[in-house]
């Protein structure tokens, strides 16, 4: 019975191996013969032991690979896996690109020690510069043997002994290639255990892809529907039509100057295109009044980075743009809202959008005024970096603004007081 006492096991284990030896001796039993099939002690324990092993690879199988959440890491952990199902010492994993004809690899384990390794082999190749076209163009699900008798390298500059590759496939279409290299017992060929543990793998994986593949299509298209309801917001006002979609584009720009990775880029400039999609919930007597707030009205008018974290908050996929949604207007100083967040404690993302917001809500023309030039906008960032908005943010939207990457409503006025990009000075 489960959960099993140890000593209760290794009993059981010592009085089925001591019928087996007493077997041996020519001691036969019967009724012993009946439970274990006659099966002897050299048999028994690989048999205890291929059991365990399997049931261990089974384990990870079904437990290991839904641990992971990115592409990446999930083919990783499944590579890793076949190569211990087939006994292997390198392996790869890559996708098929059948626009270009190419094969991009995304994960690989080199344990060879021989300097053959994938580490320096290129990242893409061309499909025909590889063995696989049996898997990805013919309907194969397995190829087995030595590169050589297909006439190519498993990847252009490794080479091996031998190979094992299986067809990837991602809702029925042949996608992508797990091959595992310098497998120890390759002569013998793999079992048909190893067979079933290997599609039970491919299965799994498949689900995986494409249980990933679903969810990104639905967060993109999710993140387009709210985009899209935040233009048709401000398109009702024509002072602030496109306003996010500068803000989104600005905050990239910022982002790419601090040196962030592209996918961060990304992120932030979606998040910077959502920032004010709280006020959908701000009546619209005050979201188009034509002038300034009272104290009453720009009191409803804070709520609406709450909103927008409130629209958020079930959204999975969401969970970092809704931080910039909340925290757009908090300052370094914390005189901000709705949290007085202060400094560090100020998401990054956050702090950048804080300033591409008050950039081009400067350079914008509104009912009661005119569109301030860039002149105005940079002096009203040095004055308050460091209290209002996160310094090093304020040095590179300094920076942009005199590579003239910065375009705003107010370009004539911007000359007109002398501030124009290098290039335009120069001229």
């Amino acid at each position: 019975p489960k959960p099993f006492d140890p000593e209760e096991l290794q009993a059981c284990l010592r009085d089925v191996l001591g019928h087996c030896r007493n077997d041996d001796a020519g001691d036969v039993r019967e009724e012993n013969d009946a439970d274990s099939g006659g099966m002897r002690h050299g048999a028994l324990l690989p048999r205890v032991l291929d059991l365990g092993r399997t049931q261990g690879l089974m384990f990870r199988i079904v437990n290991d690979l839904a641990r992971h959440h990115d592409v990446e890491h999930i083919c990783a952990a499944a590579l890793g896996i076949a190569m211990d199902i087939v006994h292997a010492d390198r392996g790869f994993v890559c996708l098929f690109d059948r626009v270009a004809n190419r094969l991009i690899r995304i994960a690989h384990h080199d344990d060879a020690g021989d300097g053959s390794g994938m580490a320096d082999a290129p990242m893409a190749c061309s499909l025909a510069d590889t063995p696989f076209s049996p898997l990805l163009l013919w309907g194969e699900e397995y190829l087995d043997g030595p590169p050589r008798e297909s006439g190519h390298a498993c990847w252009p500059g490794v080479m091996a002994d031998n190979f094992l590759a299986i067809q990837l496939r991602l809702q029925g279409v042949a996608m992508g290639v797990l091959c595992v290299m310098g497998r120890m017992d390759a002569e013998a060929g793999v079992s048909e255990q190893d067979r079933n543990l290997l599609a039970m793998l491919i299965n799994q994986l498949d689900t995986l892809l494409d249980n990933r593949a679903v969810h990104a299509s639905l967060a993109a298209s999710m993140k387009e529907t709210l985009i899209a309801l935040v233009r048709s917001l401000e398109a009702r006002d024509r002072y602030t039509k496109d306003h996010s979609l500068r803000v989104g584009d600005m905050s990239a720009l910022f982002a790419r100057r601090l040196g962030l990775d592209e996918d961060h880029v990304e992120l932030i400039r979606t998040g910077g295109r959502l920032h004010d999609i709280g006020k959908c919930g701000i009546p619209d007597a005050v979201l188009l009044k034509p002038g300034r707030y009272t104290d009453r009205e720009f009191a409803i008018m804070k709520a609406h980075p709450g909103i927008g974290d409130a629209i958020l908050r079930h959204m999975d996929a969401l969970v970092r743009e809704r931080q910039m949604v909340r925290h757009h207007h908090e300052r370094m100083d914390g005189n901000g809202y709705p949290d007085r967040l202060k400094g560090e404690a100020i998401p990054l993302e956050a702090r950048i959008v804080c300033v591409a917001d008050a950039i081009d809500a400067m350079t914008t023309h509104r009912v009661y005024r005119m569109a301030r030039p860039l002149s105005f906008c940079v002096e009203q960032l040095k004055r308050n970096s460091g209290t209002q908005f996160d310094s090093r943010v304020v040095e590179v939207a300094l920076e942009a603004i005199e590579l003239g990457e910065i375009k705003t409503q107010a370009r004539d006025a911007d000359e007109d007081a002398g501030l124009m990009p290098l290039s335009a000075r120069a001229a």
